[in-house]
């Protein structure tokens, strides 16, 4: 039986995909685990949805000629008999980046980093197809076995017109302000404003994402994501190094000129950042704190807690040498609400 619309195991799409599970639903359609008869193998094919552009696929040829070391494979892009489009790719087995994200401690920055580089590369190669990705977001990057990034699901993936730009597209949390604009009451602009620098910010939003365990843009209409001015990074993630807090909000400036021209120079600055010798992390806190991070330098771990002083308002900070409990810079150290996240970097500039 062929189906467009596959409903029981065993239904069959475009006369070569027989459907094994299903592998969930999104925003742009639904993901079927299949067996292709042509090559004998499993797969991953995602149906688009009925918001997809009807007329011919300008994009398919694109995509099946896409690959890379930081591309989730690309085995076919098609349309049924019946006219819907569709993807295959390899299964993900190893889930996405956003399966990594804890939404108290986010990320160790090197690891958020290194992930954001490797989808750099991966989305300039895209460029350089002539396609935009449209969507770039944690769910969208994709993990190896040994955790290394790829990019993924190009259900809106777009040809790039004269001006290197597409039409309007992608998801608010991570939705760069020129894009949100155009979903506003009385736009009257070009709606094809989708370029390399509102992917670049999509970029940023995924590395703050990662480092502060939430996205820059936490609304739930265009307008927010049109408007946003996101928190500093430091305001969440305090323990961020400068020069990793300083690339992230560059590539998250309102006007795209601010931003990072295009992937590679991003991945590029991430490269080249400022790395301090100690390392640090948010870690679950100890019994009776209110937040936990951990330095590491050498192979020497520094304790840094907040603690609330009790019958206060204010907080204190313990920090520690993990090993011989020995008081370092700042241990003490007292802090209101508005100041605890410029005590903790005082702190963490004055240990070194």
């Amino acid at each position: 039986m062929s189906s467009a619309a596959p409903g029981p195991i065993g239904s069959v799409i475009a006369d070569r995909y027989e459907v094994l599970d299903s592998l969930g639903s999104g925003q742009h359609g639904e993901v079927w685990h299949v067996h292709d008869s042509n090559l004998d193998a499993n797969y991953a094919l995602k149906l688009l949805g009925s918001n997809q552009i009807a007329g011919p696929w300008a994009e398919a040829r694109l995509l099946n000629s896409l690959s890379g070391d930081y591309i989730l494979p690309i085995r076919n892009a098609d349309t049924t008999p019946e006219g819907t489009r569709y993807l295959v790719t390899d299964v993900a087995e190893h889930g996405t980046v956003m399966d990594r994200i804890d939404t108290t401690l986010g990320v160790a920055e090197e690891q958020a980093v290194s992930w954001v580089r490797e989808a750099c590369n991966g989305l300039a190669r895209v460029h350089r197809h002539g396609l935009l990705h449209r969507d770039v977001k944690p769910e969208n990057l994709f993990l190896t076995y040994s955790a290394k990034c790829l990019v993924g699901d190009f259900s809106l993936a777009g040809v790039q017109n004269a001006s290197g730009c597409v039409a309007a597209g992608g998801t608010l949390a991570t939705m760069a302000p020129e894009v949100g604009a155009v979903a506003l009451p009385g736009y009257a602009g070009d709606v094809e404003v989708y370029c390399v620098r509102s992917e670049v910010f999509s970029l940023g939003a995924t590395l703050y994402w990662l480092l502060a365990g939430t996205p820059p843009v936490t609304g739930t209409r265009h307008q927010d994501a049109a408007t946003a001015s996101p928190a500093d990074l430091w305001e969440l993630a305090p323990h961020v190094s400068r020069g990793t807090r300083d690339i992230v909000m560059k590539a998250l400036s309102k006007d795209p000129a601010g931003r990072y021209s295009d992937p590679a120079a991003l991945a590029a600055a991430l490269g080249r950042r400022n790395r301090p010798d100690r390392r640090w992390v948010r870690v679950a806190a100890h019994r009776d704190h209110e937040r936990c991070y951990e330095g590491v330098k050498a192979g020497r771990i520094v304790d840094l807690c907040v603690i609330s002083k009790t019958g206060s308002s204010e907080y204190v900070l313990h920090v520690r040498h993990k090993g011989s409990g020995r008081r370092l810079a700042r241990d003490g150290m007292s802090a209101t609400s508005a100041g605890l996240n410029r005590a903790i970097r005082s702190a963490i500039r004055a240990i070194g």
